[in-house]
């Protein structure tokens, strides 16, 4: 079940000691980690609402820790954040595509990271909310306490962007969402992610639950149409 507190794994040349000042105001429990062994131990146990990490740890990196949360099938609607020195396009959309909600540049300004504390906060209480129960459409059944989805009563392994994306869908039959639109609900910084990720999400999705059900309207956007 998810956890109201925050998981800070501390990596290379870590900004985390001069912002736990911001962090500690948010009155929640803290845990901070130094070694990518220690962090999935606590993601193994339980599911911080935030999950704060430097991009190099030790002989993984965040990117390697959320590839490992996604293989354990921990689809916990905590919102992660990766933290990083390198600003080449692929790193930051490797991590966004493996699961991170969010991708930061250091040095990060104290007044802009308490502020996005917040709104990642935010964002973990709208994922969240009315966690329990289930969403059916046609052939299709989400269960979100679970993060699984089933097509005629099969169930069918979805990562977790790919989950959302079909949550998303489905709240609305028929009504077709723009790219921009998948994006700031699925990812919180939508400027961080390209459209050519949206489509790579989308073409997967087809493979795994079946062509007719994702319907594209081309310039415009994506439709549940099962």
């Amino acid at each position: 079940m998810p956890s109201l507190s925050v998981l800070v794994v501390e990596g290379e040349n870590s900004q985390f000691p001069e912002l736990m000042k911001s962090i500690e105001r948010l009155h929640l429990p803290i845990q901070v980690v130094r070694s990518s062994t220690e962090a999935l131990n606590v993601l193994v146990r339980e599911a911080p609402a935030l999950v704060l990490m430097d991009l190099l740890i030790d002989r993984k990196d965040a990117i390697d820790i959320l590839n490992d949360i996604d293989a354990m099938n921990n689809k916990d609607g905590g919102t992660r954040v990766v933290f990083s020195e390198r600003n080449e396009h692929y790193v930051e959309i490797t991590a966004l595509n493996s699961g991170a909600d969010d991708f930061i540049l250091k040095p990060v300004n104290h007044r802009v990271f308490a502020s996005r504390l917040n709104a990642w906060l935010r964002h973990y209480a709208v994922r969240n909310r009315g966690n329990e129960g289930y969403i059916q459409r046609g052939d299709i059944l989400l269960d979100e306490e679970k993060f699984a989805a089933f097509v005629k009563n099969v169930e069918v392994p979805l990562q977790r962007k790919e989950f959302e994306i079909v949550r998303l869908l489905i709240s609305r039959p028929k009504r077709v969402f723009s790219r921009d639109e998948i994006k700031e609900q699925v990812w919180m910084n939508a400027q961080n992610v390209r459209n050519r990720t949206i489509d790579v999400h989308i073409r997967n999705l087809r493979g795994k639950l079946g062509e007719k059900y994702i319907k594209t309207y081309k310039g415009i956007g994506y439709s549940y149409d099962g």
